[in-house]
């Protein structure tokens, strides 16, 4: 069978809501590659795939062009903006294609686990029939269930699959298909485009590792499934620095780790000011390469004012987690000239602790003056530093 010029179009566009993050699953790190490296390092190595068009968000040229600037690809690799909904985005990564190729392989970039072994079982099969897919069997029984939800029959499961990507059409199909759906909002996969114009698809049963990153479980399934193939290991530290610093001010509570200490003045700020934690949370986003705390809750937010900074240290806690990542330890200093702190550092060392789901062993918290010296040593101000490691999960 002679080979035909295919195109890989890979969708990149979604925003990963689902998975709580902070960030869009297409780029969350998974044993040292972002997904979607992943995904295109495995169709720049299918022999089959002889182009790549990555369909990505408005405005992540830069990020996802320098993200795909290693020399291992040896493919072309092209970047075009997305559409409103999943179809849309096909839509716009096919009118981007080369004018000479035969088939077109449309990948969901958050299957990340696919290999170019797979990917040619699934352009062989289309390549030979015209249009194919790539699905998984049920290991459950199937049932039907009416309206009043009542159970009203089993379904075979032999008869039964779940559709995954790739999904490979010859340019033709795909092409009519295109122009003969006039709602590309209501469709979830490109097999229902090809369905609707009366093509056979034929089935490439790819097994249970296929599989789409959505949620934080899935992420932590993937790890697995890579680790049980060779794919890396556990053992890459991250390590983040954060540093705050607020003035203090007259009729504000002074709050540092989460604790109310009595003073004449407190720390000024958007919420409570805490300088400490704020130092903290920065140090634990820029470890896992979330940006900082003013992205994720920034001072011109209503939601924030006044709020408790160990409230937002759960929230950080959360994104970490749901990134792949657990606290090693936090090293964090304080500057401040009075008042002294240092029998509230036991309960501010519980206060972390609690937030981050770790031992009390794994948080350090000290603090110093600057000897009279600066906005700290004058008594205008409050600083605070830190330093903390993670690792994968």
């Amino acid at each position: 069978m002679r080979k035909y010029k295919t195109s890989a179009i890979i969708l990149a566009g979604g925003t990963g809501s689902r998975m709580n993050s902070g960030r869009a699953k297409q780029y969350m790190t998974l044993l040292g590659k972002t997904v979607i490296e992943r995904s295109v390092f495995a169709f720049d190595q299918c022999e089959l795939i002889d182009e790549i068009v990555v369909v990505i968000r408005d405005g992540d040229d830069a990020y996802v062009t320098e993200l795909l600037s290693s020399s291992e690809y040896k493919k072309p690799i092209r970047l075009v903006t997305g559409g409103s909904c999943r179809a849309e985005s096909a839509k716009n990564g096919f009118y981007s294609i080369s004018q000479d190729t035969e088939f077109v392989a449309i990948h969901d970039a958050a299957r990340c686990l696919i290999t170019p072994e797979l990917i040619a079982k699934v352009v062989e099969t289309a390549h030979k029939n015209g249009a194919a897919t790539a699905v998984c069997g049920v290991s459950d029984t199937v049932k039907t269930v009416d309206e009043n939800g009542k159970v009203s029959s089993t379904i075979p499961r032999t008869s039964v699959f779940r559709a995954q990507t790739p999904q490979v059409f010859s340019k033709e199909v795909y092409e009519r298909a295109l122009t003969s759906f006039t709602d590309l909002s209501t469709v979830t996969d490109d097999n229902m485009l090809v369905e609707n114009v009366g093509v056979d698809i034929y089935a490439v049963n790819l097994g249970e590792q296929n599989i789409k990153i959505t949620t934080a479980d899935d992420l932590a399934l993937a790890k697995s499934i890579l680790l049980g193939r060779g794919g890396g290991d556990m053992s890459e530290f991250r390590i983040g620095h954060g540093y705050d610093v607020h003035r203090l001010a007259e009729d504000r509570r002074l709050i540092i780790g989460g604790v109310e200490i009595p003073h004449s003045k407190g720390l000024l700020g958007h919420s409570d000011a805490d300088v400490l934690l704020h130092a903290i949370m920065d140090a634990l986003l820029g470890a896992a390469g979330l940006g900082d705390i003013g992205r994720h809750f920034p001072d011109s937010d209503d939601e924030y004012a006044g709020i408790s900074s160990l409230h937002l240290l759960s929230r950080v806690y959360e994104l970490i987690k749901n990134n792949g990542f657990s606290v090693v330890n936090i090293d964090a200093t304080l500057i401040l000239q009075s008042p002294k702190i240092a029998k509230y550092v036991p309960k501010m060392i519980s206060n972390v602790a609690f937030a981050l789901n770790v031992s009390e062993s794994r948080i350090n918290i000290k603090a110093t003056t600057e000897e009279h010296l600066g906005f700290t040593g004058s008594g205008e101000g409050a600083a605070a530093h830190c330093v903390c490691m993670l690792s994968y999960n």
